[in-house]
């Protein structure tokens, strides 16, 4: 089998997986909607219009047969805008949010120049994530509920290497997430609500847009560049988190929160040189990656 056969055959297998989850949570919960009473401080948390900032923590690394290629960490200042809401039935009924969230700051990069030459820099970055969940809540007791949820998003990207340094120049990373979670939420206290969530699932449609050369003039030794978009596969993709709620009268509330996000890339094909001289060789192509996310948010909310 091709690696192209392979990597068709990766992605179609984690299709069937999504739409298999997605099929199971469909059927599930429907069956523990409206079970049991959902404490009101847990609805007041979860229903309104809430902004926060915070910082992201990014944990980048390029990777070839267990050894790292190149690393980027760093804190990137944050803010986030969202809604939620939670049926007013006490009985429990369907939950939804949704979230953007937009990061841009720099992270030290520990790597390579285009010429293989090791360098220590740093990486703008510009991280767009845009996301939602939907699922029923069912009341455990008179202070706790727990809400399976499917979730979906998508996650942008943009990395620059040492304003160029890096083999791609300017790249844009993007992909979708699909996924299946759980929600536990317990009322600690008459304003105080506890909330602790995670998720997995699987990335679709990873791709990386970046510049490489295509073409050298042996003559001048002048090579000539192109933007291309190769696709990168699909992986597991997970997230959890902790977020604690202070309702601080019957509209106004404030929460902080800190959540994980773990998610890998596959290499991408070769891109091809080719030479005036005559015949092509393989060039550069994206290896495979992993990123976890960490992120810190402090913010405030109001009801509807």
């Amino acid at each position: 089998m091709t690696a192209k056969s392979r990597k068709a055959a990766a992605s179609r297998h984690a299709g069937v997986r999504i739409v298999a989850l997605c099929a199971a949570l469909g059927t599930a919960l429907p069956a523990v909607a409206a079970a049991g009473e959902v404490p009101y401080p847990i609805q007041r948390a979860e229903r309104g219009l809430w902004a926060a900032v915070g910082a992201v923590n990014q944990n980048y690394a390029e990777t070839q047969n267990g050894a790292v290629l190149d690393q980027e960490t760093g804190d990137v200042p944050v803010i986030a805008l969202g809604a939620s809401s939670l049926s007013s039935d006490p009985q429990g009924g369907t939950y939804w949010r949704i979230e953007g969230r937009y990061a841009r700051g720099d992270t030290d990069y520990n790597g390579y120049t285009l010429s293989g030459k090791p360098v220590q820099t740093t990486t703008a970055n510009t991280i767009i994530d845009v996301g939602g969940r939907v699922g029923f809540a069912y009341g455990l007791n008179r202070r706790m509920a727990l809400i399976p949820y499917l979730g979906l998003g998508m996650h942008h990207w943009q990395r620059n290497v040492g304003n160029g340094q890096g083999a791609g120049g300017i790249e844009d990373y993007t992909n979708g997430y699909l996924g299946g979670g759980l929600l536990w939420e317990m009322a600690i206290a008459p304003r105080v609500v506890l909330a602790v969530h995670g998720m997995a699932g699987y990335t679709f449609g990873a791709q990386i847009t970046a510049t490489y050369p295509f073409y050298v003039d042996t003559a001048t030794n002048t090579a000539y560049y192109a933007r291309e978009t190769q696709a990168l596969g699909d992986s597991a993709y997970e997230s959890g988190g902790v977020r604690a709620t202070y309702l601080i009268d019957r509209v106004w509330r404030t929460f902080v929160a800190i959540d994980v996000t773990h998610f890998r890339y596959g290499a991408s094909a070769a891109t091809p040189i080719f030479f005036s001289s005559g015949g092509g060789v393989s060039g550069y192509y994206e290896p495979n990656s992993r990123t976890t996310q960490v992120l810190f948010l402090a913010g405030a909310g109001a009801r509807f």
